[in-house]
């Protein structure tokens, strides 16, 4: 048994605005023992003096590919995996030393990625992953040429490294079944048209409620759920009221979508950071021009849904969907991008304690109270104020602990 001591601490535990000087936070191997005020009850193998720095939860991002190391994600299917493999490991280093405790990858990686992280092989935060995300002939993960014929038969069919594709209900709850099979922690289905995909517009529908409501009755058999990309009122409505828990990026959601995503309960993860960048450096980067045309439609639109979403107090999540392996040091953007209608103070609580209600991780991560796994990062500076704290990659952070190990430390 291992017990570290944080003291003399301002704390922003994930759950409220509020931020309280001089408070402490004992930790017992991997968890949260005590949350305490003053001085501790008990002594600690390891004793630190925060300084009057900021305590806080891990951050999470809860829409992450890890595997999209190129913007053209298309080409993804002509890199060696070996290479692909040891790129994904970079991005997943790099999230770490930048605050990241948890992701939720949203499709492409599988279940190894996080036992190795888990076991020690890679030094990146918690993963839960969708293995492949679902989509249908010609929907947002098939990346397939115009000109390619070939079959997508029996839900087998990969339309992209990031997806697999299937049509039907047999086949899409065989599809949902296979991914859960292999270890995924939640599915992901593409609800509507996207940017990066070649073939779809971003307006057109995708699915019928039949196979929506099919691969969500087979998240709900495994006691999981499922997150639905989703730009349009249209396909968020579908989407949700087939039983979709969160709706990703949702750049073009109207107030009539908000309320009832707010009825109905379900999360927005707007994804500003994403387009945002792909606009700014896409076209150099390799990006097709259609993929670019549909990016540029939507980039603008996304801090308006946002503010909507806020304004019909729909719950709001935090997710970033940076693609291409050198844009990923623009993460901690997201923050500053919707600092534009939201106080950075909220900001957090979406990266912290409403993405963990929204994954069903409740009291486990993203907050500071006894019984958390013990994610915690000590920050120089004040992320509750100042939304370009997360900017640095990492460099002002002095604690990084991920269940209670150390990642980082400059305190001692």
């Amino acid at each position: 048994m291992s017990i570290t001591v944080f003291k003399n601490a301002r704390l922003f535990d994930g759950l409220s605005r509020d931020i309280r000087a001089g408070m402490g936070v004992v930790v017992e191997d991997a968890f949260i023992r005590e949350v305490f005020e003053g001085e501790p009850s008990i002594q600690g193998d390891l004793t630190i003096d925060c300084g009057a720095r900021m305590l806080m939860p891990g951050l999470i991002d809860a829409h992450v590919h890890i595997l999209a190391t190129d913007v053209d994600l298309a080409s993804l299917d002509k890199i060696q995996k070996s290479l692909l493999y040891a790129q994904s490991r970079h991005v997943l280093e790099g999230m770490l030393a930048r605050g990241f405790t948890t992701i939720r990858d949203a499709g492409g990686a599988d279940a190894g990625f996080a036992a190795a992280v888990e076991q020690g092989f890679i030094d990146g935060p918690r993963m839960y992953v969708a293995g492949a995300a679902i989509t249908q002939t010609g929907g947002h993960a098939d990346m397939r040429a115009r000109v390619n014929f070939g079959c997508a038969c029996h839900g087998l069919a990969q339309g992209s490294i990031l997806g697999r594709i299937a049509d039907g209900v047999p086949d899409v709850r065989h599809a949902a079944r296979d991914e859960l099979r292999m270890g995924a922690t939640h599915l992901k289905v593409m609800a509507s048209g996207g940017a990066a995909s070649p073939t779809d517009p971003i307006e057109n529908t995708q699915y019928s409620l039949e196979e929506l409501r099919a691969i969500v009755e087979e998240a709900e058999a495994w006691n999981t759920y499922v997150m639905g990309h989703a730009y349009t009122p249209r396909a968020i409505i579908r989407a949700i009221e087939c039983g979709i828990r969160s709706i990703e990026h949702g750049n073009l959601l109207d107030e009539t979508a908000a309320m009832r995503m707010r009825e109905l309960g379900a999360y927005l993860v707007p994804t500003l950071v994403s387009s945002d960048t792909l606009v700014r450096f896409g076209a150099e980067l390799g990006s097709p021009a259609e993929s670019m045309r549909k990016i540029r439609q939507v980039r603008d639109k996304g801090v308006e849904a946002l503010d909507i979403a806020r304004r019909c107090e729909t719950k709001i999540g935090f997710g970033t969907d940076i693609l291409g392996l050198k844009l990923h040091n623009f993460q901690g953007e997201e923050f500053m991008l919707r600092s534009r209608v939201e106080d950075p103070v909220d900001t957090l609580i979406s990266a912290t304690s409403i993405n963990a209600e929204m994954m069903m991780q409740k009291g486990r991560i993203g907050e500071i109270s006894a019984d958390a796994r013990a994610d915690i990062l000590v920050v120089n500076g004040d992320p509750s104020r100042d939304a370009t704290t997360f900017n640095q990659q990492g460099a002002n952070l002095d604690v990084v602990m991920k269940d209670g190990r150390f990642f980082k430390n400059t305190l001692c």
